[in-house]
């Protein structure tokens, strides 16, 4: 009878484990049902994230990461039409102005996985404001945050006795009056820097945007129910100004013959072949654009600055354009996606991802190690200090901007109607 017991309670056991091996639990051991997961990236191939997912599926066998390089010029389009077929990545690049209008088809991170105290230390201000929903849901998450930045031609400033790149938005109206240089016809031979125009100007909505954070400007209100780019503030001295016709009159400045920081127009060549070719001396643009400039003119003589402020003694503010990591809702694998997003995005992955992918960071602890980097230290310092503000629909809002700065330089309207106007139509979008 003991000896039944026996090969009883050890057929027993053995059963037991079995089952228990045979149904581990996901991402750990050698058990858990085998999980794929699509990573649509842009600008990085899978050589690039080698490390990262060799560590992650080292801890999660289970789990298998295929990353699939985008083409920036058909994201876009190939990501609706995915979504509409049924067979989108589970995770794919997204920008940080996009997460309004792609809410619908995110799926949120899960509440505990990215704690919002634990976010909003770690990583830059502007990640917290942009990918954060209203009700504190978290629906992407950065690698990298790229920042708007001032690049310079050092030999054409420091021909034009310009010793330094100017640091106030003053000391480029002066800067500018040194450099510029008109032929007999009035054609340009040197312009002092790209500003005034929308088409042929590299993100030029951007460099307007900047300038109207600067000036105290939010665009759309704290309850994003109406725009606020035309209403007045009150400035220290108690006098009421708006911050949108000043931002708008000082970036049309550059584009307008009776203007002594007339230095720009429509017939330029575009920003970067201009820049690139030595021909004009200071340009604003991210440190993506890095690679291009090289390639084009190997030989230039190139710094890159901080953008100018208003007033140096108050806080800075820099303007940010990055893409953040999502996931689809229409995945079948989220909790897993997810849970590969919070690795990668960890302290010790993105250290090992920017020792060969030379990117400003996204995580606060790292910056500190990047600022005195010369390639890419002005990018992350000004990631401390970047806003951006709400989209409902950034190309449509994109195509406002573009019309505020056309209506000023080519159809003669005021600042003010243009801004009024402006005003009326990003309203519209919110209805």
């Amino acid at each position: 009878m003991k000896k039944r017991i026996l090969v009883f309670l050890s057929a027993f056991l053995a059963i037991t484990l079995m089952a228990q091996f045979c149904s581990g639990p996901l991402g750990g051991g050698g058990g858990g049902e085998k999980v794929t997961l699509v990573f649509w990236k842009l600008f990085d191939d899978s050589e690039n994230f080698r490390e990262i997912v060799q560590n992650y599926t080292k801890i999660n066998p289970n789990v298998k990461v295929t990353i699939v390089k985008k083409d920036v010029a058909t994201y876009e389009q190939d990501l609706l039409e995915a979504f509409a077929s049924g067979a989108g990545p589970d995770i794919f690049s997204i920008h940080n102005d996009w997460v309004p209008l792609y809410k619908n088809k995110l799926e949120p991170a899960a509440e505990g996985l990215f704690s919002a105290r634990e976010f909003q230390d770690s990583f830059v201000d502007v990640a917290s404001q942009d990918l954060y929903d209203e009700e504190g849901k978290l629906y992407a998450v950065p690698f990298s945050v790229d920042t708007l930045a001032l690049f310079y031609n050092k030999d054409l400033l420091g021909s034009a006795g310009v010793a330094t790149p100017p640091r106030t938005w003053e000391e480029m109206i002066e800067a500018v009056k040194q450099i510029t240089r008109q032929d007999r016809f009035g054609n340009f031979t040197v312009n002092g820097v790209a500003m005034g125009t929308y088409a042929n100007i590299n993100r030029s909505t951007d460099i307007l945007s900047l300038l109207l954070l600067q000036n105290g400007s939010q665009v759309y209100n704290a309850s994003r129910s109406n725009s606020i780019i035309s209403r007045d503030l009150v400035g220290p001295d108690g006098v009421r100004y708006s911050p949108g016709e000043q931002a708008l009159e000082f970036y049309a400045q550059f584009a307008n013959p009776s203007k002594e920081t007339y230095t720009w127009n429509n017939g330029n060549s575009h920003s970067i072949d201009a820049f690139a070719a030595g021909q004009t001396a200071m340009m604003f643009s991210y440190s993506y654009l890095i690679p291009t400039i090289r390639s084009k003119a190997p030989f230039l003589n190139i710094g890159i600055a901080p953008v100018p402020q208003i007033d140096l003694s108050k806080p800075r503010v820099n303007f940010a354009n990055y893409f953040a990591e999502a996931v689809s809702k229409a995945s079948s694998n989220t909790d897993e996606a997810w849970d590969f997003l919070k690795f990668a995005t960890s302290d010790e992955s993105l250290k090992s991802y920017y020792a060969k992918n030379k990117l400003p960071a996204s995580r606060k602890s790292i910056i500190a190690t990047q600022i005195s980097n010369p390639e890419i230290g002005v990018f992350a310092e000004a990631a401390l200090t970047a806003k951006t503000f709400y989209k409902p629909n950034m190309a449509k809002v994109e195509a406002i901007f573009a019309a505020m700065i056309e209506d000023v330089v080519l159809r003669g309207k005021s600042s003010n109607q243009a801004v009024s106007t402006a005003n009326r139509l990003l309203d519209e979008l919110l209805r």
